[in-house]
């Protein structure tokens, strides 16, 4: 019998170090079962957290070769098929303060979390007899982002978290601001799109890490785009994110084509764009990046329109209803 080899990262409080585990293969293994089998039977030390082992809490969400899962529903024999008979790596969630081994601290997430404002709070027209009835379509819409359970995946694979958590929120907040501002319900959605609006929304890098590793198929770059949206309805249209939004727009509109050079100065003013992108500029310019054949072409694309660009027009035109 084959056995499984798991390299995990401990951690305590301290000292970090990568410890070998090896133990009998055992069809229908999860990660989880693996991990309790290490800690009942080879290492009593090793932490984890789990809770339900029904793919509903979101506790034992882990790394397994520096990509999140939910370990008690993924197979090691499907991790086995994806990544081959070799050690299997596991860490604890990334862009998260370690506590110990497997275990990350969740205070100050939760704390970024009441920034979306969760709760709803119902239209006036909605009495306490009757409750909150609300049509089959318009909970539909919505009914996805119910499905979010904290697991952390989405945050654990955010690049722009890993870049800096200080201008941006874990894409799970967005995920439950966009839960309740989209309700047909609410009283007030823009109550739940205004801290969201000052703490990153704008600044997504679209990597959709955080679309592919949910375990439930939930979409916060979606959720993200759909504050946008909103911002935009509500007439907040000042910023550098929304007047980038708009100029890419707007030469979609006008040729199809991203004008780039002109993009920065659309999105930051003319001013900001000269003292603080002209050196980047500059270097691109010396290391091949950028030449003046290039440089010249992008200004003129305003007068190259792509093919079919009516299409281009009328698809525009139809996201926009």
């Amino acid at each position: 019998m084959q056995n499984f080899i798991f390299l995990i990262d401990r951690f305590d409080g301290t000292n970090s170090w990568r410890q070998r585990y090896e133990f009998p293969h055992k069809p229908g293994m999860t990660v989880l079962t693996c991990l309790i089998h290490i800690k009942e039977n080879l290492d009593p030390t090793l932490n984890f957290t789990a809770s339900c082992r029904s793919a509903i809490c979101g506790a034992c969400a882990v790394r397994v070769n520096g990509n999140a899962l939910l370990a008690c529903d993924t197979m090691v024999d499907d991790l086995r098929e994806q990544w081959g008979d070799g050690p299997l790596t596991v860490s604890p969630l990334g862009n998260a303060e370690v506590i110990s081994d497997l275990v990350v601290k969740w205070d100050e997430k939760v704390n970024r979390l009441r920034l979306a404002n969760p709760g709803l709070h119902a239209k006036k027209e909605f009495s306490a007899h009757e409750g909150c009835r609300q049509a089959p379509q318009d909970m539909q819409a919505i009914q996805k982002q119910w499905d979010c359970i904290l697991c952390g995946s989405c945050m654990s694979e955010c690049n722009k978290l890993s870049d800096s958590s200080k201008d941006f929120l874990e894409p799970f907040t967005y995920t439950h601001a966009a839960r309740y501002a989209e309700d047909s319900r609410s009283r007030n959605p823009l109550e739940h799109m205004e801290n969201m609006e000052k703490s990153g929304m704008w600044k997504c890098l679209h990597c959709m890490e955080c679309v592919t590793k949910c375990p439930k198929g939930i979409s916060p770059a979606g959720a993200i785009a759909s504050l946008r949206e909103l911002a935009f309805k509500a007439g907040h249209t000042d910023g550098p994110g929304p007047r980038h939004a708009d100029a890419f727009r707007t030469d979609l509109e006008n040729t199809g084509r991203l004008n780039e050079v002109k993009l920065v100065p659309r999105t930051e003013g003319m001013v900001s764009a000269a003292t603080k992108r002209l050196p980047f500029t500059l270097r691109m310019f010396a290391r091949g990046k950028l030449g003046p054949v290039e440089a010249a072409r992008l200004f003129v694309a305003d007068n190259h329109r792509v093919e079919d660009h009516d299409g281009l027009k009328r698809i525009l035109k139809a996201n926009r209803k």
